[in-house]
């Protein structure tokens, strides 16, 4: 924190130098001598000596200068005047020229003073465009306004107007004073310059696989959060989001899953730093309810200049054993040269539930309750009193009578189509109403953002700072994600040999969550199965020994629990950059990145968790914290040989050390639920106290060599050897190589002369990238609290953890071998574009915990086993439809394939339960795909006895049993054996899709804009855990969709479920019926906008826009969403839906204002 506070006052001193240095603006036309000579008086602080009846000859004079030094202005002010000038100290004496001789040489020539307005095509005003004169040093830039005036010699003059992404014009002045232009924008992005791993290079100079994606387009559909962003947008990069909560994060992978026993998140790397997502821990209360804190929803989406994605070896070598998942480049705005600019913008938006799942209303639900009932009878042989919603009145019978005062009536079906009092002849009254709970725990949420910056620069500086509010509104109730972010990024030239420069932010989230994701008393199972016979208030305690594990209201949950996560972040990285000659420059850079999270639960009496009369309310409260500090210098040489040879290289070294720790603590049986988890110390029960802590070092050695021969052949290599403290001594350091070669084919005369190409580059390139996400100490015994006996008794002490496992010092880096070949193509001067990558890569030393034989005394063991092979194509397409006329149209496109196979496995594993009571769903075959889901295969219902009695394991059951198997579904028989085993099981789905892709329009017309983004993802399969609850033998309710299918004996020959089930416990298998098509196509978001071009004085530009997200999904999937992922970054268990937090629709209007 000093060293940040250090660093502002630095960054501030040197901001203050340079306002001391009293640099000149100023702006006049036409202007006698005299009077200019007088404001620069005023504004410097010089005395000027002339003789004020000479000083009348002088040539009136015009200026545009910003910040420039007074002896620039004088030269520019006496340029064609007929005197000259002598600086001595704080004085300036000036006098005539010496006209010794009367000839044409010494004839002052009156100058031209050309002026006019620059504009784009839609006549907008540009500020900043550089207007030469061709041939000479002579230039000014155009005001805010758009507005210019330059003095040239004579007629002969030839103006060049010159603007980042628009073509160069150039004009002869001749006869003219003034001169308005319309500049056109650039169709070519080949000069646009990508961010690379420690460096930057130009698109045309690009030898490597890297996707870019610019701050304005990552914008589009204003997303929350960087990874909401990027979903759809480049090819190769896979987004999952996790679920549908406020500020959740989202599952990224980049070519493929390269494993399936660490973490397959990519490395996140901002403003040179990496920052690695991943490593910040899960926050735990200890109440059973685990919620991960995302690290990436703290940074402020609008601050974020460009995002680049380092996909092959050749670009992700140079980041070591953290590249093998790729590497996601963030560059944050910074100010640019100009008049300060001051920009803010808000949006709010409405949310509602995206897609409803129907359960079966209160008439259909006691029909379906007391079907089950009937065929309890039926077909279990069970004799009931009565059904469970009968139509008339019980009243409770205590000795020896009934209590004919204490009725209550028991409602039929019918009644609840008609809800109301109900009166009996006693004056007992009872309420039959019902609840959608679904309507009862959901809401229409209210979200809002609202940004402010000022940010501007000139030659020696620049600076950008940004604030950030937002919150966002859950559609479940009392869920919601807040944010306050700040940015604060500035940079300074010292002299012309060093630059100094502070990026720092901070941000501060709070979330409060729902519980989702789970089986344990999930809001959402809750709001799905909780009986819709009864009302909103409905305590638990007095029916749970009727509902049993299905006692949690949704609707009381909703309302009493609390859920809350606050997190703080503070990334900060200084730099000093020395300038040694005009091509080396040596770089020290330090990035301090520290985060910490508290999380407080609690459960009262009327939740599931903290239910009466057993547990009494449950609390928790944990904290985490994570510090890590990097270091690194760089030396970059920048050389052009002429004009055949340029080489671009940078050597160096990096540390980085990260610490973290956490705490947590529980406990049960309050007196009251008054003081919710702020006052643990009154429990009557104190639960466990659990703590931990870590740390780890990195250190680094890398270079990287870019070499251009003619500008047509393009070569690079890097090289990185990593060490890291995660491993033994002889597995601790790795070398990580790569390298790449490009041919510009369109610089050949040959392709040139065919007229077809505006570009063509071919691209290869090869090498190694590495892992290391492992647990800190793996490779070391860990111990754990035992009790041994000793001296007759039983003593604590210290042990090896069984559960941690052995150590095993032969641990080393998963390595990633990865091969690419790419080719880049424009036409019609880049009005089409493509960019086409066919990969290979392959993991091998798999890190992964395994299973180990009870006689080994250990549970699981870490080791280094399998490989893992992603093989794709991607295609990124670029359309510039209408580029002339008032309307613009620009189309953005991609699509990739990947597939996915795991091999070098002794034996079949299996990935992690999805819930305690299944079976292991994912397998591990060489083979197959990660993903890859195992279970049995249906094969219809038993539609009567004949049927059952045909399987050779009922042929001589009882009758009974004969009974009990009617409308129940039949599994496939896969061998020999005529039980249905496990040997039956089989591959039944794969949760990776053939293809995903997305396509984005713009159109503009006059100063109205329009875009929309299609994404859509092929062929993959999802795992609906949702659904076992509607088999299970239970009296929850079901999906209305399922109730239709039913089995009954007049619907056999079309059911797909089978018969309403009630007492009978069935036999429930992971099968064919839990594996549903996640294929979807989504019209994700629609803008329209219209600009106001200097609407007021002061005002630049005024922006409406209307945003719709989420508005149109095409797809087969029977829940809330197919883009679900419950089990986040686990790439063992991708692609899983078990009662996720639902999607919503959100429709925005925002306003965006620049001065």
């Amino acid at each position: 924190m000093k060293l940040t506070v250090v660093l502002w006052i630095t960054a501030l001193l040197q901001v203050g130098a340079a306002t001391y240095a009293q640099k000149v603006s100023l702006s006049v036309k036409n202007v006698p001598l005299d009077l200019v000579l007088d404001k620069l008086g005023k504004q410097t602080g010089y005395n000027f000596l002339y003789n004020s009846t000479t000083i009348k000859k002088g040539v009136p004079v015009s200026l545009n200068v910003k910040d420039e030094t007074l002896t620039d202005v004088l030269m520019q002010c006496f340029k064609y005047q007929p005197f000259t000038y002598i600086i001595n100290g704080n004085t300036v004496v000036i006098r005539e020229k010496d006209n010794t001789a009367e000839t044409s040489s010494n004839i002052v020539v009156a100058p031209i003073v050309i002026s006019g307005l620059i504009t784009d095509a839609r006549g907008v005003p540009l500020p900043g465009v550089n207007v030469r004169e061709k041939g000479t040093t002579n230039g000014v830039t155009s005001d805010p306004n758009g507005r210019y005036s330059i003095t040239v010699d004579n007629a002969n003059a030839v103006l060049v107007f010159s603007f980042i992404g628009f073509t160069t014009q150039e004009l002869a002045v001749g006869e003219r004073t003034q001169i308005n232009v319309t500049l056109k924008e650039q169709v070519s992005n080949l000069e646009d310059v990508v961010v690379i791993g420690y460096g930057s290079v130009k698109k045309r100079d690009l030898t490597g696989a890297v996707g870019q994606l610019k701050g304005e387009d990552l914008m589009k559909g204003n997303p929350i959060s960087l990874s909401q962003g990027l979903q759809g947008k480049l090819a190769g990069v896979s987004v999952n989001q996790n679920d549908g909560a406020p500020g959740a994060g989202v599952s990224i992978q980049i070519r493929g899953a390269n494993s399936y026993g660490t973490n397959t998140q990519p490395l996140y790397v901002i403003d040179g730093i990496p920052f690695d997502a991943a490593s910040t821990p899960t926050n735990d209360a200890t109440s059973g309810n685990n919620q991960t804190f995302n690290p990436l929803a703290l940074i402020n989406p609008s601050d974020i200049e460009s995002v680049e994605i380092l996909k092959d070896a050749s670009a992700t070598a140079i980041y070591g054993s953290r590249g093998a998942n790729g590497v996601v480049l963030v560059t944050t705005k910074k100010g640019k040269a100009g008049e300060t600019k001051v920009q803010f913008s808000t949006n709010t938006s409405v949310s509602m539930l995206g897609k409803r799942v129907e359960v079966l209303d209160p008439y259909n639900y006691s029909n379906y309750v007391n079907e089950g009932y009937n065929n309890g009878v039926l077909y279990n042989g069970y004799t009931f009193y009565q059904l469970p919603y009968p139509g008339q009145w019980s009243y409770p019978y205590a000795n020896n009578q009934f209590q004919y005062d204490a009725g209550v009536y028991q409602p039929a079906p019918e009644d609840f189509l008609k809800p109301g009092i109900r009166t009996d002849e006693y004056g007992n009254s009872t309420d039959v109403e019902g609840s959608n709970w679904l309507d009862l725990i959901t809401r229409t949420a209210i979200s809002q953002d609202y940004n402010l910056s000022v940010s501007g620069g000139g030659d020696h500086g620049f600076y950008s700072i940004s604030g950030n509010y937002a919150k966002q509104e859950g559609i479940i109730k009392r869920t919601d994600f807040e944010r306050y972010a700040l940015r604060a990024n500035v940079g300074q030239k010292v002299g012309n040999w060093l630059e100094i420069g502070l990026n720092t932010s901070f941000g501060r989230t709070v979330s409060n969550f729902a519980k989702t994701n789970s089986f344990d008393y999930g809001i959402i199972r809750s709001a799905l199965i909780f009986p819709t016979t009864f009302a909103p208030q409905t305590d638990i305690t007095q029916i749970s020994n009727e509902l049993g594990w299905l006692s949690a209201n949704p609707y009381l949950y909703v309302m009493t629990a609390k859920d809350n996560l606050a997190a703080i972040s503070s990334f900060s990285s200084a730099y000093g950059e020395v300038k040694l000659t005009d091509w080396l420059k040596f770089r020290q850079n330090l990035g301090i990145n520290y985060s910490a999270n508290n999380r407080g639960t609690y459960y009262n009496s009327l939740t599931g968790e903290g239910q009466a009369p057993t547990i009494n309310g449950r609390a928790g409260q944990s904290d985490d914290w994570y510090t890590r500090i990097v270091t690194e210098s760089l030396l970059t040489f920048n050389k052009d040989f002429g004009r055949i040879h340029s080489l671009n290289a940078v050597l160096g070294f990096t540390h980085e050390s990260a610490n973290y720790g956490n705490k947590a603590m529980s406990a049960t049986n309050f007196p009251d639920d008054l003081t919710y988890d702020y006052d643990m110390g009154k429990a009557l029960n104190p639960g466990k106290l659990v703590s931990g802590r870590g740390a780890s070092e990195l250190v680094s050695f890398l270079a990287r060599a870019n070499y251009t021969l003619n500008d047509k052949y393009l070569f690079t290599a890097s090289f990185r050897r990593d060490g890291s403290s995660k491993f033994a001594t002889k597995n601790k350091f790795a070398n990580f190589v790569s390298g790449a070669i490009a041919w510009r084919a369109s610089e050949e005369k040959f392709i040139k002369n065919l007229n077809v190409f505006s570009d063509l580059k071919f691209r290869l390139s090869a090498g190694k990238t590495g892992n290391q996400a492992i647990a800190e100490y793996a490779t070391l015994p860990q111990l754990a609290s035992a009790n041994y006996p000793i001296g007759g008794s039983l003593q604590s002490g210290m042990a090896e953890s069984t559960y941690n496992g052995p150590a095993n010092p032969n641990l080393k880096w998963e390595t990633t071998t990865q091969y690419d070949a790419g080719v880049d193509m424009g036409f019609l001067n880049n009005r089409i574009s493509f960019v086409i990558d066919y990969y290979s890569k392959k993991t091998t030393d798999l890190l992964q915990s395994i299973k180990t034989p009870l006689s080994t005394g250990f549970q699981q063991m870490t080791i280094n086993h399998g490989w893992v092979k992603n093989e794709g194509l991607e295609i990124t397409g670029k359309f510039q439809a209408l580029v002339t006329g008032p309307l613009k149209w620009s189309i953005d496109a991609n699509i990739s394939f990947n597939r996915n196979t795991i091999g070098g496995l002794d034996n079949d594993q299996f990935a992690s339960r999805l819930w305690n009571a299944a079976d292991y769903v994912f397998i591990q075959r060489n083979g197959m795909p990660i993903g890859a889901i195992y279970g049995y295969v249906e094969d219809g219902y038993y539609d009567n006895e004949a049927e059952v009695r045909s399987n050779p394991v009922y042929a001589n059951a009882s009758d009974a049993i004969i009974k009990q198997k009617i409308g129940e579904v039949k599994y496939l028989n896969l061998d020999d054996d005529p039980n249905i085993t496990d040997a039956d099981r089989t591959i039944i789905g794969n949760t990776n899709p053939d293809f995903i892709a997305g396509i984005t329009n713009n159109f503009n017309y006059k100063n109205f804009n329009l875009s929309f983004f299609i994404q859509g993802v092929y062929g993959n399969d999802i795992f609906n855990g949702n659904l076992s609850d509607v088999t299970l033998n239970s009296i929850g309710n079901i999906p209305a969709f399922a109730y239709a299918g039913r089995w009954t004996p007049d619907t056999k020959a079309t059911a797909t479920w089978p018969k309403v089930n009630n007492g009978y416990t069935r036999e429930w298998l992971i099968s064919n019926r839990y594996i549903e098509d996640g294929s979807y196509v989504r019209l994700k978001s629609v803008t329209f906008g219209y600009d106001f071009n200097k609407p007021f004085k002061g005002v630049q530009t005024i922006s409406l826009f209307a945003t719709g997200t989420n508005l149109l999904t095409l797809t087969k999937y029977d829940w809330f969403d197919p883009d679900v992922n419950s089990f986040g970054g686990d790439a063992s268990r991708r692609g899983v839906d078990i009662h996720a937090y639902p999607s919503s629709r959100t429709f925005s209007l925002g306003a965006r204002v620049s001065f």
